[in-house]
């Protein structure tokens, strides 16, 4: 272990390569672009939180050291946010990164979290990572996180394996790596051509429209073996994103069963294969819009929607979509730049604090790839407060998918319908009783 135990310290992060090139990148770009959208909402966007329960309690001292090790790879997560004539940069903080030992969640940008806008505490068992969106995204943090959890392990255990997946400290940036996606992006006439057209009109939830939980949120957890789920996923010619798509459109479906309209599955997906800087840590996030208009009655239109979804995936996943997608963004991000004020911005981005969705949101962060050290990791959620609706994220590790179903209204239908599909398909999992909480907003 002697490998890892020399210069874990804070300070020995900006005396890395990695930290020395990122001090150098902050000199000449640090506005945020890519994640503007979630600076300019008036409250101040909410901290996204990834919660992970491990086997046994959690040892302080060793998980300090595995936040500074990991940030020795990652040192562009120890940034502040300083504003500029009503623009946003990143800046460097020299303050450190401090695990503290508590379950309540610290406002990201604090002085609480020494300006950060990332924070790890932790309680018992529980480890809490929460960031801020406007600097990243899922596919963004999880290499981090994943590191984190290799080396607190790697402590812990004193041993050091070899898991390719998982980057270390000593391992050099990507490149662009550091900058914003879609920095010099250009859209040639190839990419202008006709891209899949997809209707976004569908079935909005009635509960979503109520606001009775006030700055609360209501999730309800579902643990599913993932065994069983991907043996059916397969069966039907399905991913798991797109076979929990199509269980979300069912329990929907049987919720209002004389909706007219489709159901409607918006998809998070990740752009930076079209992005200039295909390895940057920044936000980069659009979404696809799958939408069901019939009754799946059996496994054949299972299959044939699955199908059907994999191509539009395919579609939308070529050069010239992900580049329309990039061009819509740019757009927006280049009219928010023609305004002036800090004022005027909010105000453009006045519309998300209403905007529901049609007809729920799904996003799916991906396979921990930990290797042996993932049966130390007992469960693994992801959530974030205050979205209107119904908002589902995605998390798999150690042999079980987790499912974190997160609602502004007070109700367990979606949940328990969907446990009750899982049981039609002979799929094992359990659910969880709803919980009520709130993560809470940034402040600089």
């Amino acid at each position: 272990m002697a490998a890892i135990t020399k210069k874990d310290t804070y300070q020995s992060i900006f005396d890395t390569q990695n930290g020395r090139n990122y001090l150098d990148t902050l000199e000449s770009a640090a506005k945020i672009t890519s994640g503007q959208s979630f600076l300019y909402t008036k409250s101040g966007a909410r901290s996204m939180v990834f919660k992970i329960r491990l086997t046994e309690n959690i040892d302080q001292q060793l998980l300090q050291r595995a936040v500074n090790l990991s940030l020795q790879r990652f040192p562009y997560f120890t940034s502040k946010l300083i504003e500029k004539n009503s623009v946003y940069c990143l800046a460097r903080n020299d303050l450190p990164v401090i695990v503290a030992e508590t379950d309540e969640l610290r406002e990201l940008g604090s002085r609480n979290v020494n300006e950060h806008l990332i924070d790890i505490i932790f309680k018992a068992e529980n480890i809490f990572i929460s960031y801020h969106h406007a600097i990243t995204d899922g596919k963004g943090i999880k290499p981090f996180i994943e590191t984190i959890l290799y080396y607190y392990f790697a402590l812990k255990t004193r041993t050091l394996p070899s898991i390719d997946e998982v980057s270390k400290n000593d391992e050099p940036l990507k490149p662009g790596e550091l900058l914003e996606p879609f920095e010099n992006f250009q859209q040639g006439k190839e990419e202008k051509q006709k891209i899949p057209q997809i209707n976004h009109n569908g079935h909005q939830l009635l509960e979503s429209k109520h606001d009775e939980l006030g700055n609360k949120s209501c999730r309800y957890e579902l643990i599913i073996d993932q065994n069983d789920f991907i043996h059916f996923a397969k069966t039907h010619n399905a991913s798991l994103a797109i076979a929990l798509a199509i269980m979300l459109q069912q329990a929907v479906r049987k919720a209002y069963p004389y909706t007219e309209l489709p159901i409607v599955a918006n998809m998070a997906s990740d752009l930076r294969q079209g992005a200039v800087h295909k390895n940057s840590f920044r936000n980069c996030v659009g979404s696809i819009a799958l939408a069901c208009d019939t009754n799946i009655l059996n496994d054949k239109d299972f299959t044939v929607l699955a199908t059907k979804y994999r191509k539009l995936i395919q579609e939308h996943k070529q050069p010239a979509s992900l580049k329309a997608d990039i061009a819509k963004m740019i757009h927006l991000f280049d009219k928010l730049d023609s305004l002036k004020t800090h004022e005027a911005k909010q105000e453009m981005f006045s519309f998300f604090d209403k905007m529901i969705i049609n007809s729920f949101i799904l996003s799916y962060s991906g396979q921990t790839k930990l290797g042996n050290f993932e049966k130390y990791i007992d469960e693994m959620h992801t959530y974030m407060s205050g979205t209107k609706g119904l908002s589902v994220q995605v998390l798999a590790t150690n042999g079980k998918i987790f499912v974190d179903m997160q609602q502004s209204f007070n109700s367990n239908v979606y949940c328990e319908t969907l446990s009750q599909i899982l049981d039609e398909y002979g799929i094992n999992h359990k659910a969880s009783e709803g919980i009520m909480f709130e993560t809470p907003h940034a402040k600089f």
